[in-house]
């Protein structure tokens, strides 16, 4: 079973980098894949940065001959640009968003996403995933699976805040860089049979709902909220569904953090 998933992850990997290829060589040519000025479109340093990601990752598995040291190091620029980029969008982004450029920077939740997947990446280069309570692989995941989730949210109410910058629509997450971040996100978890995850779900039905349930909480909670009671809040900014989500987020880390601990106790 686990070899078959990673025959699916591997497919997966090579679909990713067959779409990042053809996103990055799409802006080169200056025909930008589904190119909007009125809403997000996939950047071209996202592309290349899920195309670095997974490239090493394909390398790592294919040349016997790649060095480790080249992961760490492309991975660390993945990493270092994506935190400086979220530096500057926080601290001064009418100095470096340019609408009237056609170049679009990548949206402050995408780099966040990826610098966790980069942090990920590093460690798993530099050892493989320990059976220990603290299940540091797992958190790093989860966390990059949160930009996803808050898009979603935008997407599904037509929340600008979620999306995009008020001074460039096009720096935001774009409903094709969604498929990206998912087919990666899917990749990873599939291609790690270590992951603290696979041990708790292995442990029969009653895990697996309880997962279920936490995921329900995380992802699924804030749009039943939305749908039924807020409503008619303020579609443009954040409201109460942003802390039920991130309520979620912190109950399920905080479970799994606690079974990790009862595991190693066995």
């Amino acid at each position: 079973m686990e070899k078959r998933l990673e025959r699916f992850a591997e497919v997966l990997d090579i679909g990713i980098l067959i779409g990042a290829s053809i996103a990055v060589g799409a802006w080169v040519f200056g025909t930008p894949l589904f190119y909007r000025t009125d809403g997000p479109v996939l950047s071209i340093f996202t592309a290349i940065s899920i195309l670095i990601i997974v490239g090493l990752r394909f390398a790592s598995r294919n040349f016997h001959l790649w060095p480790f040291t080249a992961n760490i190091a492309f991975l660390m620029i993945i990493g270092g640009g994506n935190l400086s980029s979220i530096l500057m969008l926080m601290s001064a982004p009418k100095l470096h968003i340019n609408p009237n450029s056609m170049l679009v920077m990548t949206s402050i939740f995408t780099s966040l996403g990826l610098v966790f997947f980069s942090m990920y990446e590093i460690l798993l280069c530099l050892r493989k995933t320990p059976s220990s309570f603290l299940i540091l692989d797992d958190i790093l995941l989860h966390l990059a699976f949160v930009p996803g989730g808050l898009s979603l949210i935008g997407h599904l109410f037509q929340n600008p805040t979620y999306l995009s910058t008020s001074i460039d629509p096009r720096v935001g997450i774009s409903p094709l860089e969604m498929v990206f971040m998912a087919f990666l996100a899917v990749s990873t978890i599939l291609s790690n049979p270590n992951l603290f995850l696979w041990k708790f779900l292995k442990g029969g039905l009653s895990n697996q709902v309880t997962f279920f349930a936490l995921f329900a909480n995380q992802y699924i909670a804030p749009i039943l909220y939305l749908k039924f009671i807020g409503s008619n809040m303020n579609p443009q900014s954040f409201g109460q569904e942003l802390f039920i989500f991130f309520g979620g987020v912190f109950a399920t880390l905080g479970f799994l953090l606690i079974q990790a601990k009862t595991y190693e106790k066995k």
